[in-house]
């Protein structure tokens, strides 16, 4: 009799449980959405959530709500994300130096990106763009090659392990130059000390260094990116050179890994439709990137590529994560 009635209880409450996430999920959302910025206020990460939570909030009926949780490459803001309940109402806007480089920068990383994450959509694509000072021996992308082949040549990012480190790493590799990496805590100070000539070349995003160039304060060498940028179209790209570099910072939208797939496609819908917005777009160009979009599996896809990428590159240069 026991054993019965343990039974139907036990039934009872995986049916009740059942009811209510699937209550949940249909109603989703009830309430305001959190979105968590890993990275400081004001940057490109942070200007680019501060977009898209408007539009977002609109098609989803609700208020989306910018948090900022820096620090440690970005890693703080993604572990308080991955443990999270996955109840829908807390989302990550991630970037490629938290979602990709962090598990082989940081040893005991606090979070797996792979396993307590789950990818929503591509939100935008940002290459990168190699930049002199002013009087920099090197007008084009041969002549900054000859330089870094005949002797030391700094360059200045964002920090260790960013991908504007690991673009320099690997044009290093592919040139057998000497190209020096100098690290700093954000772009804003490489660029900074690049146009006071302590550095040679700082090699960050468009926007942190578009009016140096177009002011001539700095000196535009060449872009990561397969097409000449709209914002920089003066600056040639490594590939019309000859030169196979071609990267990019991925920004994505993630979710706790339990959050229910209903509600992931939910966001997913709401997010390319917002990416899709002639507004947006242009927002997200003037910020020197492009509005991409994408389904959850074709982000999981180009996530397992740039991991496979750029975490033995990261390895065989020993490099780790600043705290």
């Amino acid at each position: 009799m026991f054993r019965k009635v343990f039974a139907a209880l036990a039934l009872g409450l995986s049916c009740s449980s059942m009811t209510m996430a699937t209550a949940a999920a249909g109603t989703w959302p009830e309430r305001p959405v959190t979105l968590i910025v890993p990275w400081a206020a004001g940057g490109s990460t942070d200007t680019l959530a501060r977009i898209l939570s408007q539009d977002l909030g609109r098609r989803l009926h609700t208020t989306v709500v910018v948090e900022n949780r820096p620090g440690a490459g970005g890693t703080i803001g993604s572990s308080y994300v991955a443990r999270s309940a996955g109840d829908g109402y807390t989302f990550l806007l991630g970037v490629s130096g938290d979602q990709v480089n962090a598990e082989f920068l940081y040893p005991k990383l606090q979070y797996s990106p792979e396993k307590d994450l789950a990818p929503v959509g591509l939100i935008a694509g940002e290459a990168l763009v190699f930049a002199a000072r002013k009087d920099f021996p090197a007008d084009d992308v041969q002549q900054f090659i000859d330089s870094a082949k005949k002797g030391t040549v700094s360059f200045g990012t964002s920090g260790v392990g960013s991908t504007g480190h690991l673009a320099g790493e690997l044009l290093n590799r592919k040139i057998s130059g000497s190209l020096q990496a100098v690290p700093y805590k954000g772009g804003a100070p490489a660029v900074t000390d690049t146009m006071a000539g302590h550095l040679d070349v700082v090699i960050v995003s468009p926007i942190a260094v578009v009016q140096q160039i177009k002011t001539g304060q700095l000196k535009g060498i060449a872009t990561t990116s397969s097409a000449r940028l709209p914002v920089l179209s003066s600056v040639p790209t490594f590939k019309e050179s000859g030169i196979d570099l071609e990267v990019h910072t991925w920004y994505m939208l993630m979710a706790p890994a339990k959050t229910p797939a209903d509600v992931i496609a939910q966001m997913n819908t709401a997010l390319n439709e917002a990416l899709a917005d002639k507004e947006v777009e242009s927002k997200i160009a003037e910020l020197g990137a492009a509005a991409k979009g994408s389904s959850p599996a074709e982000l999981a896809e180009l996530l397992a590529q740039e991991r496979k990428r750029w975490g033995g590159l990261i390895n065989e240069a020993g490099l780790k994560g600043q705290n």
